[in-house]
């Protein structure tokens, strides 16, 4: 009689390590692996704008026009052009440094809505300075 009571015992314990496990996946471990996911495409998307930007920038100390570089390297990197914002700093004069600003939307891309955590983690933000020509 004994030796049933502790197999009920050693079968209550095994379930209840399984509701935890499940407990410790759903609640810990998923969210964990959602920022870690967010985290390398918001690094990723930080690395290319800051190339659209460096693009951009030569384009635009070479006369060109930086809003279509800027586009045209964003989608081809597999970004939407629309959600990239693009300004042009400085005058546009032989010998003068131009700066280009080239900012993304991130909050379409992420699984966590950082946005509501910190404002400053909904855009990436990337600039280059060049001479103008």
């Amino acid at each position: 009689m004994n030796t049933r009571h502790r197999h009920d015992k050693a079968s209550r314990q095994q379930g209840s390590l399984s509701v935890e496990l499940a407990l410790l996946l759903a609640f810990v471990l998923m969210p964990l692996l959602a920022g870690v996911v967010d985290f390398g495409q918001m690094l990723l998307a930080q690395a290319v704008v800051t190339r659209a930007a460096r693009e951009g920038a030569m384009a635009a100390s070479r006369n060109q026009d930086v809003d279509q570089i800027v586009a045209l390297y964003m989608q081809n990197a597999g970004y939407d052009p629309a959600h990239t914002t693009v300004a042009t700093l400085g005058d546009r004069t032989s010998g003068t440094p131009v700066t280009v600003r080239v900012g993304y939307d991130t909050t379409r891309m992420v699984i966590i809505p950082w946005q509501n955590i910190s404002a400053n983690l909904a855009q990436v933000v990337g600039s280059a300075t060049e001479r103008q020509m």
